[in-house]
C-alpha cells in the first residue's frame, strides 16, 4: 500500500500542474487522486460539501465579485475615482494600483499599469512593475471581498473581519516599507487636478458597500435571528453592490462609459466567472478528502515546528504564484497538527502573510508576468527592486513570530 503522505505529494503536484490552466480543476483531480488512494468515499465528502449552504452562498458570492469588477472596470469608475482624489504624485503612485487591486479581474494588473507610467514615465521600467505589482496588493491582504482570504477564514474557522483586522499590521508594514523602498526617491510634482469629493464617494460607495451589509448582517441581525446562515450577508451586499454600479453606470455622467443589460454577460464571458464558484468548491472538496484520511493523524505526529510552517508557505506562495492553493494545504495541516478546530490568529496572520509574501514576487504571479510585458522588462530587473521589501517584510515577520515565541515561554 502507499503511503498517504506519498499520494498527498503526488496529488499536489497534480493540482500545481494543472492550475497553470485552471485552480479549480487542478484541486478537484488531486483530490480525487488522494481520494482513491487513501481509500476514502468521494461520493460522501462530495455529497457533504455540495449540501452546505455555507459552501452555497460563499459560491454565489464569489461569482458576482468579478461582476462588480468589470462593470467598475468598463464604466471608466474607477479611473474617475483616482482622478477626483487629486492627490500628490508619490500618493498616487501607491494609491492607484492599490485602488485597481480591489477589483478582482482577469488582468487587473494591466489596468493599474498604464496609470503608473502616466503619473512618472521617467521611473526604471523595472521600478515601475515593482511598484505596480506591491501597491496593488496592499488592501488586496486585508479586503473582505478578497476570495482567498474568504476562503482561509473559513478554513480557519475565523471570523472573516477579525482576520482583517489583525492582518491590518502587515498591511501597515507593507506600506511602510513599500514607501521607503520604492516611492521615498520619487520627485515631487504639482497637482493638476481639482479634488471632488462628492464624485470619489459616489464611486467609491459600490466597493464599500458589501463589506458594510455583510458586518451588519453577520454581527448585529444574525445573532437575533437561530440558524440564520451569516455568508448570506456576503451575498447580499455583493448583489446590493453591483445593482448599485450598473445603476451608476447608466447614467449621464461626466467620462462615465454609459453600460447596457449586455455588459453582464459580457463580463462574465470574458472572467470566465464559472471558475469562481468551482474553486471554492474544488477547495473545500480536497479540505474534505483530506479531513477523512489518515494523513491528519500522519501530520499530528509528526511534530513540525511553526517556523519551517512559515517557511513552507513562503515557499508555496512563490513555488505556485497563488494564495488559495497554499492555503488550503497549509491550514488544514496546521489544525490536524495541533489537534484544533480553529486557528489562533497569531499564528493565522503570519502564515497567511508568509503566503502572500511569497506570491506577490514570484515571476509566474500573473500581475507580475503582465506588468513585465506592458512595461517590457525582464524578471532579474524587477526582482532587484521587488525582492528587497518582500525580504524585510518576511525577516520583520520571523522576527515578530520569534518575540512572540519568547514571551510564550516566559
Amino acid at each position: 500500500m502507499i503511503p498517504s503522505w506519498l499520494t498527498f505529494l503526488l496529488a499536489l503536484g497534480i493540482a500545481m500542474i494543472l492550475s497553470k490552466k485552471d485552480l479549480g480543476v487542478g484541486l478537484i483531480v488531486g483530490a480525487v487522486f488522494f481520494g482513491i488512494f487513501a481509500e476514502v468515499s468521494l461520493f460522501s465528502s462530495a455529497y457533504h460539501v455540495t449540501i452546505s449552504l455555507e459552501n452555497l452562498f460563499l459560491a454565489f458570492s464569489v461569482t458576482l465579485i468579478p461582476i462588480l469588477g468589470g462593470i467598475m472596470k468598463e464604466s471608466n469608475m474607477i479611473l474617475e475615482l483616482v482622478r477626483d482624489m487629486n492627490i500628490s504624485k508619490k500618493t498616487a503612485l501607491m494609491f492607484s494600483p492599490a485602488l485597481y487591486g480591489l477589483l478582482p479581474i482577469a488582468g487587473g494588473a494591466l489596468m493599474s499599469a498604464p496609470l503608473v507610467e502616466e503619473i512618472d514615465p521617467d521611473l526604471h521600467p523595472g521600478k515601475k512593475v515593482a511598484i505596480n505589482v506591491w501597491f496593488r496588493h496592499v488592501l488586496v491582504l486585508i479586503y473582505p471581498l478578497q476570495s482567498s482570504l474568504i476562503i482561509a477564514s473559513n478554513l480557519a474557522k475565523i471570523s472573516l473581519y477579525t482576520v482583517m483586522s489583525l492582518l491590518l499590521i502587515p498591511c501597515v508594514a507593507m506600506i511602510l516599507v513599500g514607501y521607503f523602498i520604492l516611492i521615498r526617491s520619487v520627485k515631487k510634482k504639482k497637482k493638476e487636478n481639482q479634488r471632488n469629493l462628492k464624485v470619489v464617494i459616489r464611486y467609491l460607495f459600490p466597493i464599500i458597500l458589501a463589506p458594510i451589509i455583510d458586518a451588519i448582517g453577520r454581527y448585529i441581525i444574525s445573532p437575533l435571528v437561530p440558524g440564520l446562515i451569516p455568508e448570506i450577508f456576503m451575498f447580499i451586499g455583493l448583489l446590493v453592490s453591483v445593482i448599485l454600479a450598473f445603476s451608476l453606470s447608466t447614467r449621464d455622467y461626466k467620462n462615465i462609459q454609459p453600460l447596457n443589460k449586455g455588459v453582464i454577460k459580457k463580463i462574465s464571458k470574458d472572467m470566465s466567472i464559472w471558475k469562481f464558484p468551482l474553486l471554492i468548491y474544488a477547495i473545500f472538496f480536497f479540505f474534505e478528502v483530506f479531513s477523512r484520511s489518515d494523513l491528519p493523524d500522519v501530520i499530528a505526529e509528526l511534530n513540525l515546528v511553526f517556523v519551517l510552517l512559515l517557511l513552507i508557505a513562503l515557499f508555496l506562495g512563490f513555488a505556485t504564484g497563488r494564495v488559495a492553493l497554499p492555503v488550503s494545504i497549509l491550514i488544514p495541516i496546521y489544525l490536524e497538527q495541533f489537534l484544533l478546530t480553529t486557528m489562533p490568529l497569531f499564528e493565522f496572520t503570519l502564515l497567511y502573510f508568509a503566503i502572500f509574501l511569497g506570491y506577490i514576487f514570484t515571476p509566474i504571479h500573473p500581475c507580475v508576468a503582465y506588468s513585465m510585458n506592458y512595461f517590457k522588462v525582464n524578471f532579474k530587473e524587477v526582482l532587484k527592486y521587488l525582492f528587497l521589501p518582500a525580504a524585510i517584510c518576511f525577516v520583520a515577520l520571523l522576527a515578530v513570530y520569534g518575540i512572540g515565541w519568547l514571551i510564550s515561554i516566559l
